[in-house]
């Protein structure tokens, strides 16, 4: 039996919550220190808040520096369009745990196997043992990819990343489908110069997986969004 710590942030994160979630009903049998798992605890809603958060504010941080390069340098006859929608920070924050949560869960998980009392069963549970017999064909995954506007008019690209490191971006604006970019995290948003005020374009995208540093899994379905010409 082989205990693991999930690598990328978004596994992280679902991994201390199921962890979090699914602790109490094992605890008269582990009887973990009690400080140790109320500190988990008390760091698992950071995570929570933290992780979606970031995500949020890197797309709409995005979206400004865009708009702030076109204030400054143009490109070509364009005027402004409405200011970006900043995101809105929740009124209500969890209270602050100490930093190194990944440390803290590594404690946790080595002071469960300490026990001896761990089995295979109840690290499934807790999400921090995998079962082999059920573990992903990454050959077969297929980004559940999407597109829709942002408030500035770029598209932005959505699809879940789960077990893969990241997922290649091909666009399409009429001559056929060339790389664009790669991603490592679930939004993507196109920045690329919009149409003249005026003009409409169709803007095509597909995507695939990555892992290691390399394609893997199939092709999602084009996705396809007209972009308007309005600034």
């Amino acid at each position: 039996m082989i205990t693991f710590v999930a690598d990328g942030d978004e596994d992280f994160r679902k991994q201390i919550a199921k962890f979090c979630l699914n602790y109490p009903q094992f605890a008269s049998v582990l009887n973990i220190n009690a400080t140790l798992i109320s500190n988990l605890n008390k760091a698992n809603a950071v995570v929570q808040f933290v992780f979606a958060q970031q995500e949020d504010l890197a797309s709409t941080g995005t979206e400004f520096t865009s708009y702030k390069n076109l204030l400054r340098s143009g490109n070509g006859d364009e005027v402004l369009g409405a200011y970006p929608v900043l995101s809105v920070y929740p009124a209500v924050e969890p209270p602050l745990c100490n930093a190194n949560v990944e440390s803290q869960l590594r404690g946790v998980i080595q002071a469960c196997v300490a026990t001896k009392l761990l089995t295979e069963t109840m690290g499934i549970a807790l999400g921090i043992v995998a079962p082999a017999a059920t573990a992903p064909d990454l050959t077969a995954g297929t980004p559940n990819l999407t597109v829709k506007p942002t408030t500035g008019g770029h598209p932005l690209l959505h699809a879940n990343i789960g077990n893969y490191d990241a997922y290649e971006i091909w666009k399409d604006t009429g001559t056929g489908f060339v790389f664009y970019n790669v991603t490592t995290s679930p939004n993507f948003t196109d920045t690329a110069p919009l149409p003249a005020i005026g003009v409409n374009e169709i803007w095509n995208y597909k995507g695939i997986y990555r892992y290691k540093n390399k394609q893997i899994g199939n092709w999602s379905d084009t996705v396809t969004i007209t972009v308007k010409g309005s600034i």
